[in-house]
């Protein structure tokens, strides 16, 4: 049996390639926020991830959660390393353990856009999940949860 391949086969694997290896991302625009409260609300979130909602037979736990905060040009980076056990009814338990590296930015524009990109290679569809549940925290901070008291005394971000 040949395990050749055909031209038009290799040239798709060949497109496909740099989507599966090429660092993803998601962004969101936060019509009507104060660009420095809405800075302060991306660092909470990013230095206190929470994974306690939904089915919590799904539920990571934080192992290792380290964030760097650029107040000059308004970029957060963070190292997460996460660990769970995925119990399904009727099979044994599957252990997973996920490291992420994650840029997110806040856009210099009107209204404030929020960048959310995977340094790392990663599937489209996990990194627009996890966007979409930063993006989320983010929000419920901003309509009046209260903010960490580290937070508090945080820098705002530079204005132009």
């Amino acid at each position: 049996m040949s395990l050749c391949l055909s031209i038009p086969r290799v040239r798709g694997l060949l497109l496909l390639l740099p989507v599966l290896l090429g660092a993803c991302g998601v962004q969101s625009t936060f019509t009507g926020e104060d660009p420095a409260q809405l800075w302060r609300a991306m660092q909470a979130v990013a230095e206190s991830p929470t994974y306690d909602k939904g089915d919590i037979t799904k539920r990571w736990t934080v192992v290792e959660n380290i964030v760097e905060v650029d107040n000059v040009d308004w970029r957060i980076d963070i190292t997460r390393h996460l660990k769970r056990p995925l119990r399904r009814p009727g099979a044994k338990p599957l252990y997973e353990d996920l490291h992420w590296r994650f840029e997110i930015q806040l856009l210099h524009e009107n209204p404030p856009r929020v960048q959310f990109s995977s340094i790392d290679p990663a599937l489209p569809t996990k990194v627009q999940y996890e966007g979409d549940r930063y993006f989320a925290e983010v929000r419920s901070i901003l309509s009046g949860y209260p903010r960490p008291a580290r937070l508090e005394d945080a820098q705002d971000p530079p204005t132009d």
